[in-house]
């Protein structure tokens, strides 16, 4: 199926794929202007109502997902503007955050960027929207820092446990069973530890974020554009330093600064 058509789809069955609000919730009221909105076709409107809700700070999956289909229903129709569709990976990338396992956003994530995509070949620009992690990034990306942290301690009690066991009789197999143990433990600990320690170091200084406008065009510190390089809308950056109205991040390989409006961040 094309994805174009496919986009199609699932706009059409919009006021299915609404999900109703907890009752008790105190905004209740401006979920259920979003929901209506969007059932009567108004993107506008259940924009309005769903980034209303966003800057009264709240953080739901439920309310992001129904922002990314107000975004992509706007997209698709006279009304669209420049950023609509990546406004909708925002949400998006928002949902997966509070829910991991959601196929739905997961996969209109997929057809947004892949509508992007398309959208730029056809200016005749490089259409590539996700950027391949490098090595460390793919590397720390494998577990998350709690799993890191688990094995690096799995690598700290095995390395305590061999130390011990090598106190016993030489030639027993208590003593065997130590000095193969510490090592492995040395080395459990010392891998998973550095890797505990990258995933921390990558949360703490750095922010999630998302490109909201056409295309990002990188400048240096001074905000002097650096040749015709940009990281395309609805890329997720990491952004690492802040100055001014610019942001430093960075895109797979791709580093740089950028305007800070041309983003969106997520939430941590």
């Amino acid at each position: 199926m094309k994805l174009t058509r496919f986009l199609g789809l699932l706009l059409l069955p919009i006021w299915l794929l609404a999900i109703p609000a907890a009752a008790n919730a105190p905004t209740e009221h401006l979920f259920s202007e979003g929901v209506a909105a969007l059932q009567k076709g108004d993107f506008p409107t259940a924009i309005d109502a769903f980034e209303a809700l966003a800057d009264r700070g709240v953080v739901h999956p439920d309310a992001s997902y129904n922002r990314a289909l107000a975004y992509i229903g706007r997209a698709k129709s006279s009304s669209e503007r420049p950023g609509d569709l990546g406004r909708a990976a925002a949400a998006l990338e928002e949902t997966l955050q509070n829910r991991p396992d959601d196929e739905d956003a997961k996969l209109a994530l997929e057809v947004v960027r892949a509508e992007v995509a398309k959208k730029r070949a056809r200016r005749g620009a490089e259409a590539e929207v996700e950027a391949r992690p490098t090595l460390d990034r793919a590397v720390l990306g494998l577990a998350s820092e709690r799993t890191w942290a688990i094995l690096a301690a799995f690598g700290s009690t095995l390395l305590t446990l061999g130390l011990a066991l090598r106190r016993a009789q030489r030639e027993s197999p208590a003593h065997l069973a130590g000095t193969i143990a510490v090592p492995v433990g040395a080395v459990a600990l010392l891998l998973f530890g550095g890797l505990a320690w990258g995933a921390r170091q990558l949360r703490t200084t750095t922010e999630p974020a998302v490109v909201v406008a056409s295309e990002a065009r990188l400048t240096d510190e001074r905000g002097i554009p650096v040749g015709q390089a940009s990281i395309p809308e609805a890329a997720k950056v990491e952004v690492h330093e802040r100055r001014g109205a610019l942001v430093f991040v960075r895109w797979g390989s791709t580093t740089g600064w950028i305007s800070v409006r041309d983003l969106r961040f997520l939430p941590r």
